[in-house]
């Protein structure tokens, strides 16, 4: 319990650091349309030998993907989901969990976030007899959108700065104005979009900027990698146990889940998701999905992510399973997305007494698109 308590507590510090060099909220900004892509792939490895002594003192790690998809519109939405972790002994594998989920929402109004939705969640950890896998459908409220343009005009205004090329910071008003610009699909050209962006910087400032000034901020424009996205969303509704982990009888479920994104700033990312299901005796027998991730850029070269999971089964009659796995990753990029790092993770199987620390170099690659 200390040690997840001081692992959430790194992550408060740098969320708190991040979030107070930020005068203008990034959640402020709100895309006609978001359209979010993104996979992430990562494993660490230690592996320790003592030739002194029999035997391999230390021979295990962890194994992750994750995928996320997010679509926005006025009118509808869907989100699909997969999460996996996988931890290794002698390069073997031992135990794991993994959840997958997919929605689809209509709105009613397009002035008004309440929708209906359909979908189907699947899950499966160590200790399970096989997945659980049901559908369900309800209400819900909540929207969420893409604020990568606000970012990226945060981006700008700092690297500015920086150089001196403009007297002080552009204000909130006009960081808006550039935001809706680079975030508007209505240009003829890029690089009508891009002198559009210039013209309201050197408007603002007073000042024209040179031709290696205007380049960086093209390049910051069409940078790719480092999407923010912000929003929440609820839902409750009813479903069908199509797979049952223990084999008990399929029956109709209650189903309730809670998504939120939060960009605190524009190097950083928070994701979470909790989803608990189970039949009318919900009290008695359910399955309960937690997941938590925070990203943050701490330079150039240089990027730190955390990740908390939870799947907790309570079958009826049966003592409750419970699978957590936590993990940090301090990653030096070398390029095409892909970092290199120490890693340190956290995890509990369900047949576990006590949590299990690894420290190891590790590689991670991400994919957004």
């Amino acid at each position: 319990m200390k040690r997840t308590v001081l692992f959430l507590g790194i992550i408060g510090l740098v969320l708190g650091l991040g979030a107070s060099a930020v005068a203008i909220g990034l959640c402020s900004y709100v895309s006609p349309e978001t359209n979010l892509q993104s996979l992430g792939l990562s494993m660490s490895y230690h592996y320790f030998d003592d030739w002194a002594t029999p035997g391999v003192e230390a021979s295990g790690g962890l194994a992750g993907l994750e995928y996320n998809l997010l679509y926005d519109s006025l009118d509808f939405g869907y989100t699909v989901t997969a999460n996996a972790e996988l931890l290794l002994a002698n390069f073997v594998p031992v135990s794991g969990l993994a959840d997958a989920a997919g929605t689809y929402r209509w709105y009613f109004a397009e002035d008004a976030p309440v929708f209906g939705f359909g979908g189907i969640e699947a899950s499966v950890a160590s200790g399970q007899l096989q997945p659980a896998i049901y559908v369900n459908a309800g209400v819900g409220y909540g929207r969420f959108s893409d604020v990568t343009p606000l970012a990226k005009a945060l981006k700008i205004e700092k690297e500015l700065l920086k150089v001196d090329a403009i007297p002080g910071p552009l204000g909130d008003s006009a960081l808006m104005e550039i935001a809706q610009v680079i975030g508007s699909s209505e240009y003829a050209s890029t690089n009508d979009q891009i002198a559009d962006v210039v013209n309201k910087i050197q408007a603002t400032s007073g000042v024209a900027l040179n031709p290696r000034q205007v380049l960086k901020v093209e390049d910051l424009i069409l940078a790719t990698g480092d999407v923010r996205h912000c929003g929440w969303a609820v839902q409750a509704g009813v479903g069908y146990q199509l797979v049952d982990p223990y084999n008990n009888p399929r029956t109709f479920l209650i189903t309730a889940s809670a998504d939120a994104a939060f960009a605190p700033n524009p190097d950083g990312q928070i994701l979470f998701h909790a989803g608990l299901s189970g039949p009318l005796n919900i009290v008695e027998q359910n399955t309960l999905r937690l997941r938590a991730s925070y990203s943050y850029v701490l330079s150039e070269t240089t990027s730190l992510r955390t990740t908390y999971t939870v799947l907790r089964v309570q079958p009826l009659g049966q003592p409750a399973s419970t699978s957590q796995t936590a993990a940090l990753l301090l990653g030096f990029d070398i390029g095409s997305s892909t970092n290199l790092g120490l890693q340190a993770s956290l995890s509990k199987p369900a047949n576990a007494s006590a949590w299990a620390l690894d420290v190891s170099v590790s590689a991670a690659i991400s994919f957004d698109y």
